[in-house]
C-alpha cells in the first residue's frame, strides 16, 4: 500500500508539473503572439507611410497614383508606354512653373514631417530631404532629376534654359548607363510664336546635317523635326526642317540660328552623344523628345529626395536610399 501511495503521489506531482508547464507555455505564447502582432502593426504603419510618400512625390509611373494630377505640378508633361518615354518640355521653362514645383515639394515636406498630435499624427515619424531653394531659406538651385530604370538614364532640368537626357547619377541603378540601351530618339521642336526669324541649321556631323534612313545595324538613331508654321519670318529649307541619322557617344551638335544684320532670335542648340542636351533662351518653344529603349521601362521617378520612415519608440525604419527598385 505504501508503494502505491508513493506512486500516486508521484503521478500527482507529475500532473501538476505538466499543468504548470502548459500554463507557462500558454502565457509565453500569448506574450510572443502579442509582441509579434505589435511588430507587424508597426511594420504595416511604416510601409503604409513610406508608400504614401513614394506615390505622392516620387514615382511617376502611370499605373501608380494619379498621373494627371501629378503632371499639373511637374514642369514638363510625359507619357510612358512600354519601352518609350516621351517628354514634352517648354523652353525657357516659365519661372513660375519651376518655382511652383519646388514650393509644392517643400510644402509637402512640412506636411508629412508634422508631428502635432492635433493634426492626426499617427506616431510614424518622417524625415524627408528635398532641395530647398532661396524662397524656402535654402541655397539649392532650381534643378531636378528624374531617373528611368532599369536603363539608368536621367531626364534632368538643369535650369530654365537647359534640359538633358544624360547619366550623371546612378541612384537606384544596378549598372551604369549604356548608349546601347537606346534604340532611337525622335525630337520635335515647335515654335509657339511668330516673332522668330530662323533661317539656318548647322551640324557638326561629318558631311553636315545628316539625312540618312534608318538601318537597324547603325546603332542609336535620331530624327529631328523643326515645325515653324507659326513663324512667318523663318526661312529654313525643307532639308533643314527634318534632320535624321545615326549618332554615337562622340558629341555632335545641331543648331538652329539666324544669319543677317537684323536677326533677333537666339540659337536653339542640341548636343547628341551621351545622350541629348538642349539649350534655348529665346521666345517660348516646345520640345517633344520620345526616347525608345531596347527594353521596357520598369519605373520613372523623381530622384532628388531622400526619405526615411520610423515608428516612435521602435528601432525599425525604412529608407529609399537602400530599398529603391532596380
Amino acid at each position: 500500500m505504501r508503494e502505491r501511495g508513493v506512486f500516486f503521489t508521484f503521478l500527482s506531482f507529475l500532473l501538476i508539473g505538466v499543468i504548470l508547464s502548459l500554463l507557462f507555455f500558454s502565457t509565453s505564447s500569448n506574450q510572443r503572439f502579442s509582441e509579434t502582432t505589435i511588430e507587424v502593426s508597426v511594420l504595416n504603419a511604416i510601409n503604409a507611410k513610406y508608400d504614401d510618400i513614394t506615390d505622392d512625390i516620387i514615382t511617376l509611373d502611370p499605373t501608380i497614383g494619379f498621373p494627371g494630377i501629378q503632371q499639373r505640378i511637374l514642369p514638363f508633361a510625359y507619357t510612358e508606354d512600354g519601352n518609350t518615354l516621351t517628354i514634352t518640355q517648354t523652353l525657357p521653362i516659365p519661372s513660375g512653373k519651376l518655382a511652383l514645383y519646388f514650393d509644392l515639394i517643400n510644402a509637402y515636406k512640412v506636411f508629412v514631417e508634422d508631428t502635432n498630435a492635433q493634426r492626426t499624427f499617427d506616431g510614424v515619424t518622417v524625415n524627408l530631404d528635398v532641395p530647398t531653394p532661396a524662397t524656402w531659406g535654402g541655397t539649392a538651385p532650381l534643378s531636378a532629376g528624374f531617373n528611368v530604370l532599369p536603363h539608368c538614364l536621367q531626364y534632368r532640368i538643369e535650369d530654365a534654359n537647359n534640359v538633358s537626357f544624360a547619366s550623371p547619377s546612378t541612384i537606384g541603378c544596378s549598372r551604369e548607363f549604356s548608349l546601347s540601351s537606346i534604340h532611337r530618339i525622335d525630337i520635335t521642336i515647335s515654335l509657339l510664336t511668330g516673332v522668330d526669324d530662323y533661317n539656318l541649321a548647322t551640324c557638326s556631323f561629318t558631311g553636315g546635317c545628316p539625312h540618312q534612313d534608318y538601318n537597324a545595324e547603325m546603332g542609336p538613331y535620331f530624327t529631328l523635326r523643326f515645325l515653324d508654321a507659326n513663324c512667318t519670318s523663318c526661312t529654313l529649307s525643307a532639308e533643314d526642317q527634318f534632320i535624321y541619322g545615326p549618332f554615337d557617344a562622340d558629341e555632335q551638335s545641331i543648331a538652329f540660328s539666324c544669319t543677317g544684320s537684323e536677326c533677333t532670335s537666339p540659337p536653339i542648340q542640341l548636343l547628341l552623344g551621351d545622350v541629348l542636351h538642349i539649350t534655348h533662351s529665346g521666345s517660348p518653344i516646345t520640345i517633344q523628345s520620345a526616347v525608345e529603349f531596347t527594353g521596357d521601362i520598369s519605373t520613372f521617378y523623381y530622384q532628388d529626395a531622400n526619405y526615411s520612415v520610423q515608428k516612435t519608440g521602435f528601432n525599425t525604419y525604412k529608407s529609399n536610399v537602400v530599398v529603391f527598385p532596380t
